[in-house]
């Protein structure tokens, strides 16, 4: 699976069937509890100024990051349950090292696909007061532009990745495949008209493997290697990349738990679970599944959260 990754960046809603940066990052944020670190992150990325100034003043919003990488590098299980089975599931956030390793399994199919163009795009940023307005717009102006590409050259394929430049300020690095050739004057000039900056373009002539195509942004926010990243990517509460929505259907990396019956119940450290699959004789996995018993509830109380039944 980290570029959701952007949330509340889509002044025009794209279409329904079509996925997003909002959309993605909608969907994983339903109902979730969120930590005050992040409160605290969003609150400084509002007060950064810009205008296009030489240097941003990120240090509050990286300050809030780290604090909560430092609280949630711990290891935890989400706990779901069913009558009398529980499925634990490793939890694994976009700046740990094993999110790498899951989009990986998840994603593999991905490095298959054969892309016509890359485009690179970006703003200006002078013509933002802050820079939480750029991260904002740049979902707005992608929605736009892609409906403007749907509309011109009929149905395509996409993947969008969000970057962000060393000084924080987002740009946006797009694979096309479906569209085997787009004027430079025609897109600049509609991206400009939508309030972006410049546009490069790129025929691919070879393969490109989007896969290791995404993996390389993604190794830059792995534990926090590059701190602006990732901490502008966790203000902002931004996916770093996009796909549409056949891609994501060939990939079949959504799972609706819920629609299988399954209910959420907290979360367990992964010591304890270690522990009580070793005393079991259970393989250790980031997926477990457990058929309950009432001894097992009684000799594992944390992990069953049985106390009540004595």
């Amino acid at each position: 699976m980290g570029v959701d990754p952007a949330a509340s960046s889509f002044p025009v809603c794209p279409p329904r069937k079509s996925s997003s940066l909002e959309y993605s990052n909608r969907a994983s944020v339903t109902n979730r509890r969120r930590s005050e670190y992040y409160y605290l992150a969003k609150e400084a990325l509002s007060r950064v100024a810009d205008c296009g100034t030489k240097k941003l003043d990120l240090c509050l919003v990286i300050i809030h990051f780290e604090n909560w990488m430092e609280k949630y590098l711990t290891g935890k299980f989400v706990k779901l349950v069913k009558n009398d089975e529980y499925l634990f599931i490793r939890c694994v956030n976009r700046f740990m090292e094993d999110y790498k390793r899951l989009l990986w399994k998840k994603m593999k199919l991905l490095q298959y696909i054969d892309w016509d163009l890359k485009i690179d795009l970006t703003l200006d940023p002078k013509k933002f007061m802050r820079l939480e307005d750029e991260l904002i717009f740049i979902g707005k102006a992608w929605a736009k532009l892609r409906a403007w590409l749907l509309k011109r050259y009929g149905r395509f394929e996409f993947l969008c990745v969000l970057e962000v430049q060393k000084s924080g300020r987002p740009h946006l690095h797009v694979l096309i495949s479906g569209i085997p050739y787009i004027a430079h004057s025609d897109l600049s000039e509609i991206w400009r008209k939508y309030g972006g900056g410049y546009v490069w373009i790129k025929a691919i002539n070879s393969n490109v493997n989007a896969l290791w195509y995404v993996l390389k942004y993604v190794n830059k926010t792995i534990l926090g290697k590059d701190k602006i990243y990732a901490s502008i990517l966790f203000a902002a509460n931004k996916r770093m990349f996009s796909m549409s929505q056949n891609l994501l259907g060939m990939l079949n990396i959504r799972r609706d738990y819920n629609s299988q019956g399954w209910k959420f119940a907290g979360t367990v450290d992964e010591l304890s679970l270690k522990v009580f699959c070793i005393e079991e004789n259970i393989l250790f996995h980031d997926f477990i599944k457990v058929k309950v018993t009432f001894l097992l509830m009684h000799e594992y109380p944390t992990i069953f959260d049985s106390w009540e039944y004595g």
